[in-house]
């Protein structure tokens, strides 16, 4: 089976403002570069020498936090499109209040279907389900039974955990990933089809006996 460590950016300063994302390249703060740095020794210290590829998203908050582990663990940063946070199109660095005044036909088809409804010139929950379908074949069939890390976003990763458990995208709502968080997914081709369980869901343990574990509050998690 393939072992996907699956990692969520460190938190960026959109993250602590509560606003959206979506692909606007925002770097991350003080404390998610803190987190990076954290998360990245952890994984060094559970599998050091065992890891055989190191991906990302090629958004900054992502990529940062890819390259902190790529030197703990001594393996350079691909990045692939795929890995992407959700494109919110024009509510990019909105918050919800904002989006609500600004887009509330959106909203009222939004809270009617979350997973088909794209964002105004931008993708659907549905869309980065397909693109986390194609990252999970691709991962089992380029890496067998090794070790992989995964650096993304939050809905891509929901996303792509959904597909390993083979729950429809609309469970991704159950889901929760934090900022530099690990959970690892074992994950195989089994009758023409990917198959796996997750073994760890938003670990962060790491960052809570540091201090780095920023209390969540409630809301969209991009």
């Amino acid at each position: 089976m393939t072992k996907l460590l699956l990692i969520r950016h460190g938190e960026t300063m959109f993250n602590r403002a509560r606003r959206l994302q979506g692909c606007k390249d925002v770097p991350l703060s003080d404390l998610g570069t803190r987190q990076a740095d954290a998360c990245a020794n952890y994984i060094a210290s559970l599998n050091r020498g065992t890891i055989t590829a190191l991906y990302s998203s090629p958004l900054a908050r992502a990529y940062m936090t890819a390259s902190a582990i790529g030197k703990a663990v001594g393996l350079d940063v691909v990045t692939d499109d795929r890995l992407k946070e959700i494109d919110v199109g024009a509510l990019e660095g909105m918050t919800w209040d904002e989006v609500q005044l600004a887009y509330p036909d959106f909203m009222v088809e939004h809270r009617t279907d979350p997973i088909g409804t794209r964002y105004p010139g931008g993708e659907s929950v549905a869309d980065v389900s397909a693109r986390a379908r194609d990252l999970a074949d691709g991962f089992v069939c380029a890496h067998g039974d090794e070790t992989i890390v995964v650096v993304g976003h939050a809905i891509v990763l929901k996303a792509l955990i959904c597909r390993v458990l083979n729950l429809d995208v609309a469970n991704h709502l159950r889901l929760t990933v934090g900022n530099a968080s690990l959970s690892i997914a074992s994950v195989s081709r089994v009758d023409d089809d990917v198959k796996g369980k997750v073994l760890l869901l938003n670990d962060r343990h790491f960052l809570e006996a540091l201090g780095l574990d920023a209390p969540r509050k409630e809301g969209h998690e991009e």
